[in-house]
């Protein structure tokens, strides 16, 4: 609920967390907002100079710190760093997998990082396209703002990191400082910052190379300088930090317009709008406000279609870095600075506002052991927008309890997923699916356990249908027409001959032991002639079912 300007606390004194609900739209459920017990953290990370952008991936935080990159737990306590670098000034991460690229200003590189390890697995020479100082990253792409300051020399790129040789594509006009570039969906946005009247330039990144959709200007005279830049809405919301506006616009990024404005009612005590970003599922916006004079800070989340604050949270004596805001499960990042020394501080707010979501998990009515079976389902948000491409979790169980390898699965956009997977016995088989939410939506998971019945073998076996009296005849068969790999099976082979007078006799033949794919093969010399039926038996085990086929072949007695 929004407080009038009179109600307000000057920023020195604010530290609050309004409790009280808000009505969204009518998709919208209505949200207890945190109350100011839960407050947030601040850590000291040791360290000052160039950077303070952060990501968070794997568990861990990583905030670029000039020299090094600064390696923090999600409860913000220093784990780690990663020295020897040369101007870290910028970082991104892919949706999934475990890797943070750096941007290093001074070496004209970007660095790829292992989250677990923190080992630098790849390095890419951006010598001809010096200063990376901006990433963005989306659908295995890195779009990369470089620039030095020198006229025409800065500019966008656009590389895929997991190539060989990464190629970069530049992507619009020349620049003098390197851009701030931002990414969703299929909408990549750049402006220069610090540059007076400023432009917003939109591209679409669905063609290859990207297209220019046209540029943002405001009115006549363009736009303030440029602080921070952000995308909502998966692309379809442009989010401006600009001087001299004391507040955060929004942009539609298909008509150029300005739409809705966040804290522009007289809310002039914020002080200067100096980061911004929109939650993962485009329902919040989150902006960084700094104080005149650089020493108080203050994170405001706003509702992202009504405007109206949701939390507010302060701290005195640090200044919030711009482009420094980054979201993890419930938790919202921010990276201050001492005025003066330049010494970073991780700001984690507690677990923020959210709305509640629904995961489903469907197994076929029937899992047959080794067969690959279909199992699907949906996350949903209670806000009733779609989730847009989501990473879940996937656990599963053998029947004896012992845990089978962990999967990362993703959705579609609207919340749907499924997954295949082939039991490799019988039993009861447990599947668990779990999201971990995000800034604003609880997580959720679901389970199911199934009963995987025995596999359904095709027992065939091939072989000629004459033959002659002292003739080998060779046979052939499997039961694993599907291709999979099996337990070795016990097949035996007995023979009944009804001979030209009528007579009848049998005998077991061969005891012999299938192939891992499920072949075998053998072979009889007829003594006599007559109707040889050769039956074949597949015995069943822990996997398998059995099985029985014959074959019948008409042996001649050769003329003398």
């Amino acid at each position: 609920m929004r407080r009038s300007t009179s109600a307000r606390a000057p920023l020195s004194r604010r530290l609050v967390a309004w409790a009280g609900t808000l009505l969204l739209t009518a998709a919208l459920l209505v949200t207890q907002a945190p109350t100011a017990s839960a407050a947030a953290t601040v850590t000291d990370l040791g360290v000052a100079g160039k950077g303070g952008d952060v990501v968070a991936r794997g568990g861990k935080v990583f905030v670029a710190a000039g020299d090094q990159i600064v390696v923090a737990s999600i409860d913000g306590k220093v784990i780690n760093t990663i020295p020897g670098l040369s101007g870290a000034v910028a970082l991104a991460s892919p949706e999934t997998g475990r890797k943070v690229y750096a941007a290093l200003r001074d070496s004209h590189e970007v660095i790829e990082i292992d989250t677990t390890t923190l080992a630098i697995t790849k390095r890419i020479d951006l010598t001809a396209y010096p200063c990376p100082s901006s990433l963005a990253q989306s659908y295995g792409r890195l779009w990369i703002g470089f620039g030095c300051g020198e006229a025409g020399g800065g500019g966008v790129l656009g590389l895929i990191p997991a190539a060989a040789i990464p190629t970069p594509v530049r992507v619009g006009p020349a620049t003098t400082q390197a851009p701030l570039v931002a990414v969703a969906g299929n909408t990549l946005v750049a402006g220069e910052p610090g540059v007076s009247p400023a432009t917003v330039k939109v591209y679409d990144i669905s063609t290859t190379p990207a297209t220019s959709r046209g540029e943002i200007r405001g009115d006549a005279n363009g736009l303030p300088a440029l602080r921070d830049l952000a995308l909502a809405e998966y692309g379809s919301t442009a989010l401006s930090t600009l001087d001299d506006t004391r507040q955060f616009d929004a942009w539609d990024t298909t008509a150029m317009t300005q739409g809705r404005a966040y804290d522009s009612s007289g809310f002039g005590e914020h002080g200067l709008p100096t980061a911004v970003a929109a939650s993962p599922n485009g329902a919040y916006v989150v902006g960084g406000w700094n104080s005149s004079a650089g020493d108080a800070a203050e994170l405001v989340v706003y509702d992202a279609t009504t405007a109206e604050v949701i939390y507010t949270a302060a701290q005195q004596g640090k200044a919030v870095v711009a482009g420094s805001i980054e979201f993890y499960g419930t938790l919202t990042f921010a990276v201050l600075k001492e005025p003066g020394t330049g010494r970073m501080h991780l700001w984690r707010l507690p677990p923020s506002p959210y709305h509640s979501s629904t995961l489903t998990l469907t197994a076929p009515s029937k899992v047959t052991a080794l067969k690959q079976s279909t199992l699907s389902g949906r996350l949903t948000l209670s806000s009733g927008l779609p989730p847009g491409v989501q990473t879940l979790e996937l656990y599963r169980w053998l029947p004896d309890g012992t845990s089978r390898p962990f999967q990362e699965i993703t959705t579609a956009a609207d919340g749907t997923y499924q997954f295949t997977d082939a039991p490799p016995s019988t039993g009861a088989f447990k599947y668990q699916v779990y999201w971990p939410g995000n800034s604003w939506f609880l997580g959720s998971g679901s389970s199911v356990t199934v009963t995987v019945a025995l596999y359904e073998p095709t027992l065939t076996v091939t072989g000629p249908a004459t033959g002659n009296v002292g003739e080998r005849l060779e046979f052939s068969g499997t039961f694993g027409a599907d291709g999979f790999t099996f337990q070795r099976a016990i097949i035996t082979v007995s023979r009944k001959v009804v001979s030209p007078d009528g007579t009848v006799t049998s005998e077991h033949l061969v005891k012999l032991t299938s192939a891992a794919d499920g072949s075998f093969s053998f072979s009889d010399t007829p003594a006599t002639a007559g109707e040889h039926t050769y039956s074949v038996h597949l015995f069943g085990n822990s996997t398998i079912e059995s099985a029985r086929t014959t074959q019948v072949v008409t042996v001649l007695q050769p003329p003398a």
